[in-house]
């Protein structure tokens, strides 16, 4: 039995909560003061109810907005928000957490890397894990309710990556039996699904994401020829970017079960073809995460160290500058950046060795 402290307050961080303790974990939710109302129901009786692939009904330990009574002697600490909030719950768990404790980012792009930032050299910076994937497909779809429509363990990666040697065997036996550990955060950042599959489909489905009217599934309504064509680019840039960085990355034929080349139809039939994707609505907002993170966080951060290395990303910089100008935001400036990483100026040899050794060496 382990003490498991999950930050956050919506379907992933939810659903996680209730997981874990009906495996027998003691488990902690914690949302800041200013998002208590989104949890009101559970800070009053502390009860989740599930259905679908996970059924079970369970009393969490703790529910509370003080990151300390959270996080104190906790095993693993889970943020488990949308990665443009990532920096926002660093700042918050700084200066409460100990060296021996291990955070997790569901999912991260590099978010190991910015939290490392907020911590710098700090005695009590704990171990970071970033995760490709958030364990399953899942909606809050009441006060207290969840419904869990798949599980889809990922792979995960730390920083160092020298501290798997220590922690993944104990994190594989008693929390999640992820089923890969990659070389190290780089490598997994490379593989996200989202920022291949999410952004073309939403960008040529904005009339529908915005009519009030209209209630919206992504993969049942709006997983088209055209959106879908736009994503294919999208990921043959990002394998691009990857080979310049020593990595061979076919992380989305993999989640498509495609041998060899994607094809548009390929991915058609992928998404079309899975109940767990076409039962998930929205977006219903062109604020959705689908957008607001896979775009600004994900798209913005392979796209800046495409900068850094030479690569050219001529079809994802033309995605995030018209879901800027959707949004009315510079998304190049106000994402996850080179700057944000703390890799401003570095080479490919130079990243590669901070991911692996947590240090920066002249090359």
């Amino acid at each position: 039995m382990k003490t498991i402290a999950i930050l956050g307050t919506g379907n992933i961080a939810q659903t996680m909560a209730i997981d874990m303790k009906l495996q027998g974990h003691i488990v902690r939710l914690f949302a800041p003061e200013h998002l208590e109302y989104r949890i009101h129901n559970l800070i009053e009786n502390r009860v989740l109810e599930s259905t679908g692939e996970l059924v079970g009904r369970a009393e969490l330990d703790l529910v509370t907005t003080d990151i300390d009574a959270a996080v104190q002697g906790a095993d693993y600490i889970c943020i488990c928000v949308p990665g443009y909030r990532h920096e926002e719950f660093g700042k918050l768990l700084k200066g409460h957490t100990t060296k021996d404790q291990v955070v997790f980012t569901f999912n991260a792009c590099l978010a190991s890397l910015v939290l490392k930032n907020i911590w710098g050299d700090s005695e009590d910076c704990p171990v970071f894990v970033d995760t490709d994937l958030p364990p399953f497909s899942t909606r809050v779809v009441a006060p207290g309710k969840i419904r869990l429509f798949e599980r889809h363990l990922g792979g995960i990666a730390f920083f160092p990556a020298s501290a798997a040697e220590k922690y993944f065997d104990e994190i594989v036996r008693d929390f999640y039996a992820f089923p890969r550990l990659y070389k190290d955060v780089l490598e997994c950042a490379l593989c996200l699904i989202n920022p291949v599959v999410h952004p073309g489909a939403c960008l040529v489905n904005l009339s529908n994401i915005e009519k009030p009217d209209t209630n919206f599934f992504l993969y049942e309504h709006g997983f088209t020829p055209s959106g879908i064509k736009i994503d294919l680019l999208l990921n043959e840039e990002r394998q691009k970017l990857a080979a310049a960085l020593g990595y061979e990355i076919h992380a989305l034929e993999d989640f498509a079960g495609v041998s060899g080349k994607m094809t548009w139809e390929a991915l058609y039939a992928m998404g079309h073809g899975c109940h767990a994707l076409t039962s998930i609505a929205g977006p219903n907002d062109i604020y959705d995460r689908y957008l607001t993170e896979d775009v600004p966080v994900d798209l913005v951060c392979w796209s800046s160290l495409a900068g850094l290395v030479g690569v050219p990303y001529p079809v994802t910089n033309a995605l995030i500058t018209l879901v800027g100008v959707v949004h009315g935001e510079d998304w190049f400036a106000k994402g996850r950046s080179a700057e944000k990483l703390g890799l401003t100026g570095k080479t490919a040899n130079q990243i590669i060795n901070y991911v692996r050794t947590g240090i920066f060496k002249m090359c």
